[in-house]
């Protein structure tokens, strides 16, 4: 039996989680091998293949043939049965694959080590091409890898440099989900804004081109992208937008931070201006569903070096600025990043009560930007479920399912109907009368309570 963990090592408490679901998962199954992959094995294979209960490190640029590795290494336990024996029997597994060997961090250079190429890096999701799909929405990956180097982020140690699909291997993927019925696809990547950079490709043109060519050869129904930051929302793109009316009006902005004196030390690659810029563009575009898009944005707070009279600037900028969601990160350490070194630590505490401001901020602007009941059009449906929404305290039949989907602008809306008609609307496209405000404000969510018209 093999058990395999595909680890996590944005920060150290997640370095820490993954390797406690190794040590349990070896405890609970002792006769089975323990496979650590991901990007911790990618960043500190040496240290993983010491960590209890785990067998086998395979790095993220040896994923392309883990299966091969493994096979190849149980077979020589088979043939030699005192090797096998002696690996269960020491504390500390094996590092398989080219990851081996990397002494320091700085020789761990991304662009000092051969990675798969993009075909083979990123797993497209298999496609049934008989028979319909059980998913309304596909998460298309596109891109692998990032360039940046961002201070407080191990990212491009653990997936390599930016590599990219081809447009055409892209459309093609898409032609392929919309035959299963697939209806929304989301383009995502480690870092999107940096689509076809390895390919001699302008990165702006490139997505602005790539969304021209899904638009003009495909059948998709409804597109949205995923994490970009505010330079890689370009003007071009935001025309394709206003015209488009298959491209959904949402954005997910890597904004990180608000204060210029944070950015530069995070070595984050635009100003304050040119966010606060971007995000009043983005709210001033005449889109073709009548509505102003939703603009979810990523935001650290507590960075070292960010003092209280940083924080209140930065959230008297937030105030006063267009968008409709945060999601607050408050700052987490990663060992081995240059934001470790950096000055000016900010208390544990400190950082959460600053994330709880800004999450109490961020619910209070999303409650606004759903507004007052309406009718909402053209919302996509989802597999009904039993459990109703967070912030529903009503009482209905016994044989009620719960709908829910979302509008192109990302408004989100759960509908009761009876089980007997549930399976029925799974996938469709309706429109709703949202009737009643649901709030869960512990996660910070936001919904509508509606009905089908």
């Amino acid at each position: 039996r093999l058990c395999v963990v595909n680890s996590c090592t944005v920060t150290d408490e997640a370095d820490r989680q993954s390797r406690r679901l190794a040590s349990r998962l070896g405890r609970d199954n002792p006769r089975a091998r323990v496979v650590m992959t991901g990007c911790g094995a990618e960043v500190d294979p040496e240290r993983l293949a010491r960590s209890k209960g785990i067998h086998y490190v395979i790095g993220n640029q040896d994923k392309p043939r883990m299966v091969r590795l493994i096979l190849d290494k149980l077979e020589s336990e088979i043939e030699v049965p005192a090797a096998g024996a002696a690996l269960r029997a020491e504390a500390s597994g094996e590092v398989l694959g080219e990851v081996k060997g990397y002494a320091e961090m700085l020789s761990r250079h991304p662009l000092d080590r051969e990675w798969p190429v993009a075909a083979d890096a990123i797993a497209l999701p298999p496609v049934q091409l008989e028979g319909q799909s059980d998913k309304t929405r596909a998460f298309l990956k596109i891109q692998e890898g990032c360039n940046s180097f961002c201070t407080y982020c191990i990212i491009p140690y653990g997936r390599g440099p930016s590599r990219s699909l081809t447009a055409a291997e892209i459309t093609s993927h898409i032609h392929k989900l919309v035959t299963t019925g697939i209806r929304e696809v989301v383009l995502t990547g480690t870092n999107l804004g940096d689509q076809g950079a390895d390919q001699g490709l302008d990165p702006l043109e490139a997505v602005a081109d790539l969304l021209d060519e899904i638009f003009s050869r495909t059948d998709l129904e409804r597109l949205r992208v995923s994490s970009l930051d505010p330079t890689e929302i370009s003007p071009r793109m935001l025309g394709i937008m206003s015209r488009e009316p298959r491209f959904c009006p949402h954005f997910h902005v890597s904004l990180q931070a608000l204060h210029p004196k944070i950015l530069r030390l995070m070595k984050r690659k635009y100003s304050v201006e040119t966010a606060e810029e971007r995000l009043r563009e983005i709210a001033a575009l005449e889109t073709t569903v009548g509505s102003r898009p939703f603009v979810g944005m990523d935001l650290i707070t507590g960075f070292p070096g960010e003092t209280e009279a940083d924080f209140e600037e930065s959230y008297a900028r937030l105030e006063a600025l267009p968008w409709s969601r945060l999601h607050v990160f408050p700052y987490s350490e990663r060992a081995g990043t240059p934001a470790t070194r950096l000055p000016g630590a900010v208390a544990p505490q400190e950082r959460k009560r600053r994330a709880r401001k800004l999450a109490a901020l961020s619910l209070a602007r999303m409650s606004e930007h759903y507004g007052q009941p309406r009718d909402l059009a053209r919302v996509l449906l989802e597999k009904p479920v039993k459990r109703p929404p967070p912030g529903f305290s009503g009482e209905l039949p016994s044989d009620t399912l719960w709908v829910s989907g979302y509008t192109p602008d990302y408004l989100k809306v759960w509908i009761p109907v009876a089980q007997a008609d549930a399976e029925g609307l799974r996938n469709q496209i309706v429109d709703v009368r949202a009737e009643h405000l649901l709030r869960d404000p512990a996660a910070g969510e936001v919904a509508w309570l509606a009905s089908i018209i």
